[in-house]
C-alpha cells in the first residue's frame, strides 16, 4: 500500500568462500539498499442523465416512470469503463513521463530520463545493444536473440525473464517465428491468451499496449519491475449510484499507480524510442 512516495527495500549480498582453516576471517558483506517509488492519485467522474436516453433506447429497456434512478446496461457501461481503466493504468505504467505526471513510466525508466540511446549504459544503468533496427518480421527472432545475448551471468537463471514490446511488433515477431518452422507453441485460445516462449529458451515473449507505437524493446525480469498501488482493487471498484440532488446517475473510481525497477542494471533494450 503506497499513499504517496515510499522507498523499496532492496537486499543484495557479496558471499565471499573461504579455505577451511581454523579461526575467524570475516569477509563478504550483506548490502542493504533503496529505491524510491512514487504513486500519483487518478479519478474517474462522469454523469449520466437518464433523461438523455429517450430518445436512444427503445421504451421497453428504460425504467418506467419520469423519475427514472438508473440506466438501461448498468453491468455493461460498468464492464467497459473497468476495461478502459485498466487499458489507461497498462498505458500510464509504460508511458508515464516525470514531465507531466508525478512519476516516470517503465519507458522512461529504461531508457534514462535524458533519453540515451548511445552503446553505454542508460542514465538508470541498464544495458543497451547497440546497433538495433526496429523489429521485422525477417528479423524479430535475431533481433531478440541479440537481447538475450546479453543476460548478466548472475542473474541469468531466473525464471521470470520477460521480452516487453508493442502488439504491432509482437505480430512481426509471430510472422518470424512462424516462417521460421517454429510450430511449437500452443495456437488454441484468443490472441491475449497466447504465451509465446522464444524458441529453445523459457524466456516470455509479451507485447504490451503500453508500447503503442513504439520501437522500443525490453528484455528484464518480470519481479524487478515494480508497481506501487493504494490496494489492488481499487482500479475494479467502479461505482454507479444515484444522485437525488442533481437528479441523476453518477460514475466514480479512484486509484493511485505508480512504478518503479528495482534493479535497473539488469535491464536490457534495444535503445530506439
Amino acid at each position: 500500500m503506497v499513499k504517496g512516495s515510499q522507498a523499496i527495500n532492496l537486499l543484495n549480498s557479496n558471499l565471499e568462500v573461504q579455505d577451511g582453516t581454523c579461526g575467524w576471517s570475516p569477509s563478504g558483506s550483506t548490502i542493504y539498499t533503496q529505491r524510491d517509488i512514487t504513486v500519483c492519485q487518478y479519478k474517474i467522474n462522469e454523469t449520466l442523465c437518464p433523461a438523455d436516453l429517450n430518445n436512444y433506447w427503445l421504451g421497453a429497456l428504460l425504467t418506467p416512470g419520469s423519475t427514472p434512478e438508473t440506466v438501461p446496461f448498468e453491468q455493461q457501461i460498468a464492464e467497459l469503463k473497468t476495461a478502459q481503466i485498466s487499458q489507461y493504468v497498462e498505458n500510464q505504467i509504460w508511458g508515464a513521463s516525470s514531465a507531466t505526471t508525478c512519476f516516470s513510466g517503465l519507458k522512461e525508466l529504461v531508457r534514462g530520463v535524458s533519453g540515451t540511446t548511445a552503446d553505454t549504459a542508460t542514465v538508470t544503468g541498464g544495458i543497451v545493444v547497440p546497433g538495433q533496427s526496429p523489429i521485422a518480421s525477417t528479423t524479430a527472432l535475431s533481433q531478440v536473440d541479440a537481447l538475450i545475448e546479453q543476460i548478466p551471468d548472475d542473474v541469468v537463471n531466473r525464471t521470470d525473464w520477460v521480452v516487453f514490446m508493442s502488439h504491432a511488433n509482437y505480430r512481426k515477431y509471430l510472422i518470424n517465428y512462424r516462417t521460421s518452422n517454429y510450430y511449437h507453441f500452443n495456437p488454441e485460445g484468443s490472441y491475449e491468451e497466447f504465451k509465446t516462449f522464444h524458441p529453445a529458451t523459457n524466456i516470455l515473449v509479451h507485447p504490451v499496449g503500453g508500447l503503442l507505437n513504439s520501437n522500443l524493446v525490453v528484455l528484464m525480469p518480470a519481479g524487478y519491475a515494480v508497481a506501487g498501488v493504494d490496494l489492488l482493487s481499487d482500479m475494479d471498484n467502479l461505482k454507479m449510484f444515484y444522485s437525488v440532488d442533481f437528479d441523476e446517475v453518477r460514475l466514480r473510481c479512484n486509484f493511485k499507480i505508480g512504478v518503479q525497477l528495482a534493479w535497473p542494471q539488469f535491464v536490457i533494450t534495444n535503445g530506439l524510442t
